[in-house]
């Protein structure tokens, strides 16, 4: 089943929303500082908590805190892989140097495609899952973030150096 879904965002916020059909399917609301995030689906509440630095990694639990999937980054690739308790297993990967498209999918019959600009973007899916779908945006955040960090942090230790 094919479907096209639009998604937006706050320009300084993180906040997602994901429209079909003229009506809110779902939003994911990330936390200020920390890369977790709450997403409300019509089929529930899930949080996707983010831990550790040397081997990242994010868990997605429903409302009984127990744990649906994994997300394992690959910070050197830009890459994620997602694995759900069911054994199923998601690539996730940037699909062009602007990081503007993205994607999720299994190689074999369940694929995601998302493309972006300033502040909302596209996304083609084959799939009705609203999860995996939440989880490619959640990823996409989480390299957002990681990316601005990076940035900040360059430009602190340029400056910082010119002072003295």
């Amino acid at each position: 089943m094919e479907q096209i879904l639009n998604w937006r965002k706050g320009l300084f916020d993180s906040n997602y929303q994901v429209i079909g059909n003229g009506l809110l399917k779902f939003s994911i609301n990330f936390s200020s500082l920390k890369n977790t995030a709450i997403a409300t689906t019509q089929k529930g509440i899930y949080l996707l908590k983010s831990e550790g630095y040397s081997n990242p990694e994010t868990k997605i639990l429903n409302n009984r805190n127990e744990v649906l999937a994994v997300i394992r980054y690959d910070w050197l690739g830009f890459k994620a892989k997602i694995i759900f308790t069911s054994g199923e297993e998601f690539d996730w990967s940037f699909q062009n140097s602007w990081l503007s498209r993205w994607s999720v999918n299994n190689h074999k019959d369940k694929q995601i495609i998302y493309n972006s600009s300033t502040g909302n973007g596209i996304i083609h899916s084959n799939t009705d899952d609203d999860l995996l779908i939440l989880t490619g945006l959640f990823i996409r955040e989480y390299y957002t973030r990681l990316l601005f960090a990076f940035v900040v942090l360059v430009f602190i230790l340029f400056t910082s150096r010119s002072i003295f």
